[in-house]
Parts: C-alpha cells; structure tokens; sequence
C-alpha cells in the first residue's frame, strides 16, 4: 500500500485546497501517513502571503527534507512557489512544482484512477488542523457562563462568542465547506497571492448546488462558502452571489447557517441592499472583508479604492439595525509611506465598524509585485508598535461588548 504525507503552512483557503488534495490521494487508494520518515510521496502546501509565512514554509519543507525518505517524492503546491519558487528549490532541490492550475498533473504523477478535478473536500479534515476547542480556555467564558447560570439566561455566553475567535475558529466538525470560486479579480500592489492561484473563475453554480444539498442532507447546518473572493461570484458565469444564497436559503427552509470566507468591500457596498436580508435574518452570520486601511492615501498605493467610506456606512448600519452577524476584517501595518494619521484613520473605522474579529499583518514587500520596488518607510520596531495599539483596541471593544452583556442580564434577573 503506497503511503502519503501532507502537510501545510496555509490558510483556511489553501487549508480547504490541502484537504481536497488528501481526499484524492485517499480515493485513488493511498494511505494518508503521520509522519515523512517512510512516505511515499510527501506533499507540502505553502503560503508566502508575508515574509514570516514565507519563511515558515521554508523552515518546514527544510525539516521534511531532512527527515523525509530518500526514495521519496516531493511535491510542493500553494501559493508561494509561483513567486519563491528558487527559495522552495534552494531547500528542496529535487521538488516536483504544482501550481495550483497544474494539480491536475498529480493524475499523471500517481496514475490515478480518480481524477482530481473530479473531488471536492466539504467535512471531516483528514490532515491535523489547529483544536477550535481551544476558544474554551478563555478565562471570560467561565465568567460569563457563571452569570448566565446566576441569571437564568444565555445572553453573557452569547455575547463572548461574537466578540472573540470563536465565530473566527469555526469547528470543522460542524462545518460544511464549499469551494465557490477561485483567484481574485483585484490587482492591489502588494499581493502575490493572484501569482500562485490565477484569474478569478467561479465554480459552476449547480456544482455548488449539489454539494449544499449534499450536505443538508447529511444533517450540516452550518456552511462555509471559501474562496479568495467569494463576492465576485458568478461575474464569469451569469450569475451573482446574491442568486446563489437565495436559492440556498429556499432550499434551506431556515435550517442553515452560512458564512462567507472572503468578500472585498467594495463589492460588498455593491451587493449591500440584495445582502442585507441575509444578515438582517442571520442566514449570512459571518463574513471576512479585509478593508486593509482606512487611509485613502495608503489605500490608492495599495491600488485599491481610497473611498472607504461607503463600507463604513453599510457596517454602520448593521450595527444600528443588530444584524446577528460577525465581522471579520484585515488590516495591513506598515506599507510604504504609511504615517501616524494613517493608522489613526484606520483606527477610527475600526471603531465605527465594530469588528469583532481583525487579522493585522506586518506589511512585507512580495516579489513580482509592485509594492516590491516601494521604499519602506517604516521600521519593524514601528509596525509591530501600531499592531500593537489595534490589537489593544479591539480588546477594549471586546471587553465592552462583555460588560454590556453582564449589565443586561443583571438587570433582566432583578426585575
């Protein structure tokens, strides 16, 4: 029995992509392996989305090569060796490259009987991911489970799930995920991710279909759409991303769940007035939409919109209106020619906002970028700094978001 070993830096995205690729070595017969030392085949996914990522693959494919069997083949996929293919080579000389457009090639490479392009990964990951349950061991949650107990409600545990990782850290064995599209149709400055994955292309709406029915019927209420840009669904198809939840929530008669895994917010602002009776009925709970800044200066740098004001509105009005939905941002510290006012500003959006959940990456020049020729002009002693100050901000609003629970139920218990 011919035996594989995976393994991945990535992101949820590529996490997805990891899957779907143990999922088809497992059909064509392969037995997924703990551990290099014997394998067959080992396979690395890797992310280089930023410096430390990118210098976290290759630390491990370093540690693969040293363990992995002589006889062994190496295939390295993801993002980051279409732009750090001679770093992947310098470590792993002997790798097999597989873009993401080529994995099809694995076909040949394996002689299997399965294809690729014909699996899909939706639930139960094969590979080890990182413990949800982890979310559990928040000294909050004991605190407020305590006053719900003393109040009779659930109104305390209710709000620590929507300010803290939990909404973010999704339990893969409740969560039904469905591939909807690939690549990204943006061209920002700084990202390489668009090297590695392609032209935006969308996956064929009844293919979705299937896989939703798939797994209502399997009993999944929550579902994850994935994608680098799930809001441009469909533009390549004749089809929109407001179509395709409206037939999922007609098919769902109110007994799912959906969360969207990313949306840029300019489409967003496009799609708010056909989204909005998603979020209003909770049928959409949770989305990430990275603003990156809220300088309109850094932001036309990064080649993308300098007006993000109109975003702040529409996440104005879900706040003003309680849609019973968890707000997922990214925001880039540090880009060239970045200031004090800039990070100010978008410290500013962040609080109009109220994301309950914000990734802060250390901007990173990417080759084959255009950021890549921009002269920095922030050090890293300063980046980490203004990371800091954000992180501290939304903690504050978490810590908020808790006190106001607590007073509520208090007072609901007295009366």
């Amino acid at each position: 029995m011919k035996t594989v070993y995976i393994n991945s830096n990535g992101c949820a995205v590529l996490k997805h992509e990891t899957e779907r690729i143990a999922r088809y070595f497992k059909l064509n017969g392969w037995v997924l392996a703990k551990g290099p030392e014997s394998s067959d085949v080992v396979v690395m996914t890797c992310c280089g989305v930023t410096h430390n990522e990118e210098d976290e693959a290759i630390e491990m494919l370093r540690q693969l090569e040293n363990v992995r069997a002589k006889d062994s083949q190496i295939i390295v996929s993801g993002c980051m060796p279409a732009f750090a293919k001679d770093r992947v080579l310098g470590v792993s000389p002997n790798a097999t490259i597989l873009k993401y457009a080529e994995l099809p090639c694995l076909d040949g490479i394996i002689m299997a009987d399965t294809p690729f392009e014909s699996v899909y990964y939706n639930a139960h990951p094969m590979l080890e991911t990182e413990d949800s349950s982890v979310c559990d061991k928040d000294k909050d949650l004991s605190v407020m489970r305590g006053i719900d107990r003393l109040c009779g409600g659930s109104e305390c545990e209710r709000a620590w799930n929507i300010s803290t990782l939990r909404k973010y850290m999704w339990d893969d064995s409740l969560t039904f995920q469905i591939k909807v599209s690939y690549g990204c149709p943006g061209n920002c400055s700084y990202c390489a991710t668009k090297l590695g994955i392609g032209e935006f292309r969308s996956v064929d709406k009844d293919f979705v279909i299937k896989q939703f029915v798939e797994g209502l019927d399997k009993g999944y209420t929550y579902f994850m759409l994935m994608g680098d840009e799930i809001g441009a669904y469909g533009r390549d198809i004749n089809t929109s991303l407001p179509d395709l939840l409206q037939q999922m929530y007609d098919l769902s008669n109110g007994k799912a769940v959906i969360s969207i895994r990313y949306i840029h917010p300019d489409i967003l602002v496009n799609l708010y007035d056909r989204l909005k009776k998603f979020f209003a009925t909770g049928f959409v709970n949770y989305f990430c939409c990275a603003i990156q800044s809220a300088s309109p200066a850094v932001l036309k740098r990064m080649n993308r919109n300098p007006d993000i004001e109109p975003f702040i509105r529409c996440m104005e009005d879900m706040n003003r209106n309680k849609y019973p939905v968890s707000k997922h941002t990214q925001i880039i510290v540090g880009f060239p020619g970045e200031t004090s006012e800039d990070v100010l500003l978008t410290m500013d959006a962040i609080r109009r906002c109220k994301f309950e959940h914000i990734n802060i990456n250390l901007f990173s020049p990417r080759r084959h970028t255009a950021a890549w020729s921009m002269e920095e002009t922030v050090t890293q002693e300063e980046k980490m700094f203004r990371a800091g100050l954000i992180r501290y901000s939304l903690n504050l609003y978490k810590k908020a978001l808790l006190y106001d629970a607590i007073k509520s139920s208090m007072l609901g218990a007295a009366k």
